[in-house]
């Protein structure tokens, strides 16, 4: 199984590639991607030899050394760069990217219709199941206050975070009269319909979440706290040997654990 990893020396990126290389199976790198020069790469602890090159060069990388699918940690442009020449070589993706425009996910959607797209802002079996835990008991708390907190590194650029907003989607297919109320500030009184949206950033804080369900005297809390990115990129990595076998679609990391509903 050949995969080419974009955004090699971010955070993820670079998680990712110490899980393929450490990993005993037959999973190897055809390429990685980094717009880092030189001088840079040498910062980050790549082996010696590593097949990195410049995201320009991404096209004829592709369709030189054909890899069987392509894990992207980007930011939504290069996302958006890929998987189009993704597309147009029949490579299926697998898109952990966050921050799109509605429009950028429409054009990614309509990719998907050529080739096997998987699109999850998380790849942790934990996260999974707070969906699922949500699925169950939201109906249940109907009328209960909920509110969402999500912490992490001071570096990430993208708030509330893409994890919490896949939560606060789970959270509305049972309460799709609720609203984002983005922290609050001054007097006023908080509305029933309302759902407190809160985003933390500090120090190097990997990812914390927590849902907060209120009301009849009691609360219940869901909360994930990753203490390492393995947790992620192993969950990236099982999902693009999932992705080779599928059809052209449009799918999540509950499809790869099978409990997508």
């Amino acid at each position: 199984m050949n995969i080419v990893v974009t955004g090699a020396t971010g955070r993820m990126g670079k998680s990712v590639i110490e899980e393929i290389l450490q990993r005993e199976d037959s999973t190897t790198i055809s390429f990685a991607t980094s717009q880092k020069n030189k001088d840079e790469l040498s910062k980050h602890s790549l082996p010696v030899g590593f097949p990195i090159v410049n995201p320009i060069d991404f096209p004829s990388q592709l369709q030189e050394l054909e890899p069987d699918v392509i894990i992207d940690l980007t930011v939504p442009e290069a996302s958006l760069f890929f998987t189009r020449h993704a597309a147009e070589l029949s490579i299926p993706i697998v898109i952990g990217t966050t921050g799109f425009t509605d429009e950028q996910l429409t054009e990614l959607r309509d990719l998907s219709n050529k080739i096997p797209i998987l699109f999850e802002a998380n790849f942790s079996r934990g996260i999974a199941s707070i969906h699922l835990a949500i699925d169950a008991i939201s109906g249940i708390l109907s009328n209960y206050d909920v509110e969402l907190t999500e912490t992490h590194h001071n570096k990430k650029l993208d708030a509330p975070s893409g994890t919490l907003l896949s939560i606060l989607d789970t959270i509305k297919k049972s309460r799709p009269e609720l609203e984002s109320k983005h922290g609050r500030s001054g007097i006023q009184e908080r509305k029933s319909t309302e759902v407190g949206i809160h985003s933390v950033r500090a120090g190097n804080i990997r990812g914390s979440h927590e849902v907060l369900f209120a009301g009849n005297d009691e609360m219940i809390t869901l909360t994930h706290q990753a203490e390492s990115r393995g947790v992620y990129s192993s969950g990236a990595i099982d999902s693009a040997i999932w992705l080779t076998t599928q059809s052209p679609g449009w799918y999540g990391f509950k499809d790869v654990l099978g409990v997508s509903k």
